[in-house]
């Protein structure tokens, strides 16, 4: 039918009945997608990825948020075939690991949007290297990947000084990541630190001061525990 091969964007939120075999129907049919939501979408699982990767090589957007069935191969996949990627979201993703987010970084360095939620395998390998390659990052939501730390944290603010929005509660970032960011991200406009209990210092409310677009700041503060 016409209309399949001029759909651009599909948002399948919270379709929990839909199945792979419906995604790899509109894999071969609406091969022009750039936009696919597959929010709560709990029965995906990789073959359907794999099937929009395949064929709709223009996705610019995917949204895979709580599909908890996907895996490193599904992203891989998409890393490859879907060059132009500018946002991914696989918050609550659990399965995905660093291989998928280096195999991102690798072929799509045009990255604008990367969401991590509670991605509880990934580690500073994986972000060291969007650092390096996507550096017109725009947002950043580690949130819950307790594995990443200063490591990473500090080249990603020293190479993707465009950042806007950044989430790294529950990590395991200290002091010396906070400084980095404000110091060289100054277009940041949303931080969110909740519950990263190694910062130590009160100076660091001050050092956000500078960072004159900041509109919202969340940080934990920790009092020196005496020796």
């Amino acid at each position: 039918m016409y209309w399949t091969t001029i759909i651009k964007s599909l948002n399948l939120r919270d379709c929990y009945k839909i199945n792979d075999a419906s995604i790899i129907s509109i894999s071969t049919h609406c091969t022009g997608l750039q936009s696919l939501f597959l929010e709560n979408c709990g029965k995906i699982t990789d073959a359907s990825i794999i099937s929009i990767s395949t064929h709709c090589t223009g996705l610019q957007f995917l949204n895979l948020y709580d599909c908890h069935q996907i895996s490193d191969v599904s992203i891989i996949s998409i890393s490859t075939h879907c060059t132009g990627l500018q946002s991914l979201n696989l918050e609550g993703c659990v399965l995905i690991t660093d291989a998928s987010i280096i195999s991102i970084s690798l072929h799509c360095i045009g990255l604008q949007s990367l969401d991590l939620y509670f991605c509880r395998q990934i580690t500073d390998a994986s972000i060291i290297t969007i650092s390096s390659h996507c550096t017109g990052l725009q947002s950043l939501n580690l949130y819950g990947c307790c594995q990443i730390t200063d490591a990473s944290i500090i080249p990603i603010s020293e190479n993707c000084t465009m950042l806007k929005e950044l989430f790294v509660s529950f990590t395991a970032i200290t002091d010396s990541s906070l400084i980095a960011i404000a110091k060289n991200c100054t277009g940041l406009q949303l931080l969110n630190t909740y519950q990263c209990y190694s910062f130590r210092s009160d100076k660091l409310r001050y050092e956000f001061f500078s960072v004159s677009k900041l509109r919202a700041v969340l940080l934990s503060i920790y009092p020196s525990l005496p020796i």
